[in-house]
């Protein structure tokens, strides 16, 4: 990301994604017309707000014109708003108005949260690398591979049962068992207890997103899901404000 304005066009999708899903989200509560959904769109809101939060802390802490910034983690706040799209879902359940069609939803949903969790598997191989060119390398073959990958495997109409089917549950399970496999062994390696705490927040992150996902359509799981991906972000934003080191 040594271009000023590739950075720029990313962030700028990114902020547009959020603000449409806070929209939907929104909307939806205030129509009120399943009160049952309800959890999924204050769920929502939650979780975008979390990846703002994050993002505006990482981007005024170790974003800069001499620095540009770790790639992995700028297009994984890119990949975690486009998996927040899924509400789309629910909104279409609750009114029959269908925003994106179903099978392109449920490829970029399903899409952004391979991406999401490569990206994350990327930052942690590549921790504390200053070789910026190497890591845009990397990014970019892995980003074809996670699209070649998510192009080929079956898929289901709905998100509702996308989760359900073998191949994309057991690729999902894999990325996430990888990811926490990868930030647990930096956990435990890291002298220090603020750069512990970053892979604490991660963690968290990682494991509220794979309950909220899987298993969102469930109130309880939805809510602790979400709540551990908030407490696990919040964590990451506090730490990145109090420690700007090159990431």
């Amino acid at each position: 990301m040594n271009n000023r304005l590739v950075r720029i066009l990313i962030l700028l999708s990114q902020l547009l994604i959020m603000a449409f899903v806070a929209f939907i989200c929104v909307y939806a509560m205030v129509l009120d017309i399943d009160s049952s959904l309800m959890h999924q769109y204050i769920a929502g809101v939650g979780r975008v707000v979390v990846v703002l939060l994050i993002t505006v802390a990482y981007y005024r802490t170790s974003v800069s014109r001499m620095n540009p910034g770790n790639p992995f983690l700028i297009m994984c706040f890119l990949f975690l708003a486009l998996s927040e799209l899924r509400i789309i879902y629910y909104f279409t359940l609750m009114t029959g108005w269908s925003l994106i069609p179903p099978r392109a939803l449920v490829r970029t949903v399903m899409g952004a949260q391979f991406m999401a969790h490569f990206t994350l598997i990327g930052y942690g191989v590549h921790y504390q690398n200053n070789e910026h060119n190497a890591m845009i390398r990397s990014l970019l073959i892995g980003m074809a591979a996670v699209v070649f990958v998510s192009i080929i495997i079956p898929s289901a109409q709905s998100l509702n049962t996308l989760w359900c089917m073998p191949a994309p549950f057991l690729i999902l399970c894999i990325f996430a068992a990888t990811t926490l496999v990868v930030h647990l062994i930096l956990l435990f390696s890291e002298p220090s207890v603020l750069g512990a705490m970053r892979h604490v927040g991660t963690i968290l992150m990682i494991t509220g997103s794979f309950i909220s996902l899987v298993y969102g359509s469930a109130i309880v799981a939805n809510i602790v899901g979400s709540a551990l991906f908030a407490l696990g972000g919040l964590v990451t934003m506090i730490i990145t404000l109090r420690n700007s080191v090159l990431l």
